[in-house]
């Protein structure tokens, strides 16, 4: 922990005194960009608190969020049912009752990040300095950049996110709260936070269902720091990115004969505590990327009401969907992965007897994965790299975010 603390009664004085306070006078809304969406007369919300309604925020893929910007400095939010109204630094703030909102001021300094996927952008971004918190200990973080930052405590690990130490939030100064859905499962804590007059945001990057509309949610950190311009060109460069690669497979796939007949099948799963065997959905970002690579999944038919990530199988029900599947994609996020193929085979004998395990084709993606929203494109690439050592035989590709089980 930092070893010098604000003192409460002091930062509550001033969180009251802000509340109620004046600031400079406001700066004009700057001309919203030409990607943006400028809507009818008829569509728009004219005006906020005084406000004059400019333009709708173009997203071309991310659904869980929306952007409006307003004059004067104002931008308004909107993410899931929450309401934000965000103020430049220095704008006056309404006299009105602004209850129903969350009220954010620039600049959001001392950012409590229980969020780690969200912290990519920033780290993208340059913004990495405005993050002072997070409920991510150092030994759960693969990016290097974030373990050492924390294990220096110049981000400190405040606990879990069920139950972090609302004390140091508050002597810290925090300024925004950022969560992820898993908040939902500990409504209190969300609700301690904010009695504590600290606004609470919840990332829902993990609703979206292109993994395209996860990345886009860069662009409204890029808001959030001041840094829109940044954000949109990269995602924007990304989006081209990813465009070539899927045209470059699409072309390889379909245009080569020697790709004609190479129908090469994939699963994500893993093998819980109790030894219950998890499928990733086949409607989940991850398995588009699998499929995006040329892969059939083999676990397509598979219905899931649960709107979760996985899907928990019988052992037996999990072999006979994987028993012909040429490759194998343990995921390392959700349990500690096998060591070695020996690790694997001793959760259930069943396996041994599975098309991939027999071959040797069983990888690992890191957490990293899950930490580094920005670097789909990439992981896409290796998905494809494991495409065609297994269709062809090829050398083993050197990959970065995902290892074979020897």
């Amino acid at each position: 922990m930092k070893s010098v603390r604000r003192y409460r009664i002091g930062i509550l004085f001033i969180m009251i005194f802000m509340s109620v306070s004046f600031f400079g006078c406001g700066k004009k809304k700057s001309a919203p960009k030409s990607g943006t969406d400028v809507t009818s007369e008829k569509e728009k919300v004219s005006s906020l608190y005084g406000h004059d309604f400019i333009a709708h925020k173009e997203l071309k893929y991310a659904e869980e969020y929306k952007i409006d910007y307003y004059d004067n400095g104002l931008t308004y939010i909107q993410i899931g049912e929450d309401k934000i109204l965000l103020f430049d630094e220095g704008v006056e703030m309404p006299k009105e009752d602004m209850s129903g909102y969350i009220i954010l001021q620039k600049p959001l300094n001392n950012i409590y990040m229980a969020s780690s996927s969200s912290m990519d952008y920033f780290l993208y971004l340059n913004e990495i300095d405005k993050i002072s918190m997070t409920s991510t200990k150092e030994e759960d973080w693969s990016v290097e950049e974030i373990k050492d930052l924390v294990k220096n405590e110049e981000i400190a690990y405040v606990g879990k996110y069920s139950a972090p130490d609302y004390e140091y939030l508050l002597d810290d100064g925090c300024s925004l709260a950022v969560e992820n859905t898993m908040i939902n499962h500990a409504p209190a804590a969300k609700e301690k936070i904010e009695q504590l007059g600290i606004p609470v945001i919840v990332d829902r990057s993990s609703l979206e269902n292109e993994p395209m509309g996860r990345l886009e949610w860069i662009k409204l950190y890029g808001i959030l720091m001041d840094k829109e311009d940044e954000a949109d060109s990269f995602f924007d460069e990304q989006v081209a990115k990813l465009n070539e690669i899927d045209n470059k497979i699409k072309n390889d796939l379909e245009n080569n004969s020697e790709f004609a007949d190479k129908k090469i099948s994939a699963a994500c799963f893993y093998i819980n505590a109790s030894g219950i065997p998890a499928v990733r959905n086949p409607e989940d970002y991850m398995t588009k990327l699998v499929k995006t690579a040329g892969f059939d999944y083999s676990f397509e038919s598979l219905t899931d009401n649960s709107n979760k990530t996985f899907t928990n199988l019988q052992m037996e029900e999990f072999y006979a969907g994987a028993i012909d599947t040429d490759v194998l994609i343990y995921s390392a996020s959700f349990a500690t992965p096998p060591k070695d193929m020996n690790e694997l085979i001793g959760m259930d004998k069943l396996l041994a007897d599975l098309n991939a395990v027999k071959n040797k084709n069983v990888w690992c993606y890191n957490i990293d994965i899950f930490q580094r929203p920005t670097k789909m494109a990439e992981i896409v690439e290796e998905f494809y790299e494991i495409y065609k050592y297994t269709a062809f035989g090829t050398e083993e590709p050197k990959t970065k975010y995902f290892y074979r089980l020897k």
